[in-house]
């Protein structure tokens, strides 16, 4: 029967490995880190596995049988720690308690040692992830001469000489063999997986450091696009409260100064009078229309919709515009309108067009605009600054703008911000 180990044991190593592999797998599915249940779930797992392998060893004799479940217990005190360990070495230690025979001292002894020797050099190692064959291998044959050891000694005193001298001699070749060998593959095949675990964590945690990274920098793209609308709100009102209100002031004081001099007053004196009023009030329109291109006021206070009303009555092509009465975030709508008059000024600039289309649309998640006009088309967003400098607004929005227009098929200027759901219209109190 002796002739038997090799093969037996070249088997037992060889299912070992096999479902050492299948656990691999499984467990792949929990954190290295391990917290309490996910420990108690790898050692039940190590259980089975080290009962599946004692379900197949070599019988010596009666009650005198061996498998690698050291092998199993030795990697399992290494790679997995003292709780899985333990939970592993009392499933075994149990079903081997239930197999009556004369060597069930020595075995228990052996699983108990395997064990201590596992984990007193992890204890030792502390880093296992760069742990070389080479050093596994000596690690599984130190483990295992001393496991011999033991169990010479304890055959010798629980067992007759010559069934003891039998079976040590049929038990220290694979011992010091085939269970250091197993030891070690099984042992490269766990680091690799830890190897592989600390580049997949270190991964996700650079992802995630990407990640925050991207989402602080849009964060801090949407402040910079809210303080500018801020900062252009305030000087719109500081226009339309101060030097407007002054510019109208002097063309009604100068209005009133031309009428009190009459028709028999100096006509030089008129004619300087007239050119200093007409003077006024065209300082007075291009003032005006500088706050607009700043922050109109009428998006402020009375939305989307009559902002791009009053767009299209200062255009001089025919704005056909289809607008809603909701009402969005200011960041929403201060980009929606700019992307609308900077179309419209497309149009009036190059578009060579009679008529154009500005159609908005309020969603759930998303603002839709699209301003589309008959002109000759070929524009090129490239060419200029103004739809660039569109995008890079709506990018700090998560927003997107593109452009269709192709020669002699006129143009179509669509965009979508993200936005919340819209705000009702404000209604007019009875």
């Amino acid at each position: 029967m002796t002739e038997l180990a090799l093969p037996v044991l070249l088997q037992n190593a060889a299912l070992l490995l096999a479902v050492s592999v299948v656990f691999d797998v499984v467990s792949s599915r929990l954190t290295i880190d391990r917290a309490r249940i996910e420990q108690a779930v790898s050692g039940l797992l190590l259980g089975v596995i080290g009962v599946s392998i004692m379900l197949s060893p070599w019988h010596f004799a009666s009650g005198i049988f061996f498998d690698t479940r050291t092998v199993l217990l030795v990697i399992a005190g290494l790679f997995f720690g003292p709780i899985p360990t333990a939970i592993a070495l009392a499933g075994m230690v149990g079903f081997r308690l239930t197999q009556p025979g004369a060597a069930s001292v020595t075995g228990i002894a052996g699983m108990f040692l395997a064990a201590g020797l596992g984990l007193a050099w992890r204890h030792r190692r502390r880093v296992l992830e760069d742990l070389s064959f080479r050093q596994l291998l000596s690690f599984g044959l130190g483990a295992h001469v001393l496991i011999l050891g033991q169990t010479t000694v304890l055959m010798f005193l629980t067992l007759p000489q010559a069934v003891a001298s039998a079976a040590v001699a049929g038990l220290w070749l694979p011992l010091l063999t085939v269970y250091p060998v197993a030891t070690s593959l099984l042992g490269v095949l766990l680091v690799v997986r830890l190897r592989a675990r600390r580049l997949t964590d270190a991964n996700a945690r650079l992802t995630a450091e990407v990640e925050a990274q991207l989402q602080e920098v849009r964060a801090s793209r949407a402040r910079i696009v809210e303080a500018g609308d801020r900062e252009r709100r305030r000087v719109e009102r500081d226009l339309h409260d101060g030097a407007q209100q002054r510019l109208v002031s002097l063309s009604l004081e100068l209005r009133m100064a031309r009428n009190a001099l009459g028709e028999d007053g100096d006509p030089a004196l008129r004619k300087s009078l007239d050119r200093a009023a007409d003077e006024v009030l065209a300082a007075l329109a291009e003032l005006r229309d500088l706050a607009l291109g700043i922050h109109p006021l009428i998006l402020t206070e009375a939305g989307l919709g009559a902002a791009v009303e009053s767009l299209a009555d200062r255009t001089p092509v025919d704005v056909s515009v289809d607008v809603g009465p909701d009402r969005f975030s200011p960041a929403v709508e201060g980009a929606a309108y700019f992307v609308i008059s900077e179309a419209l000024a497309n149009v009036t600039k190059y578009a060579q067009a009679t008529s154009a289309t500005v159609r908005v649309r309020g969603l759930d998640d998303e603002l839709t605009i699209e301003v589309t006009d008959d002109g000759i088309g070929g524009a090129d967003p490239r060419a200029g600054s103004g739809l660039r400098g569109l995008a890079d607004r709506l990018a700090a929005l998560d927003g997107t703008i593109s452009v269709a227009s192709p020669i002699g098929g006129g143009t179509r200027i669509s965009a979508h911000i993200p936005t919340i759901h819209p705000t009702p219209a404000s209604v007019a109190a009875l």
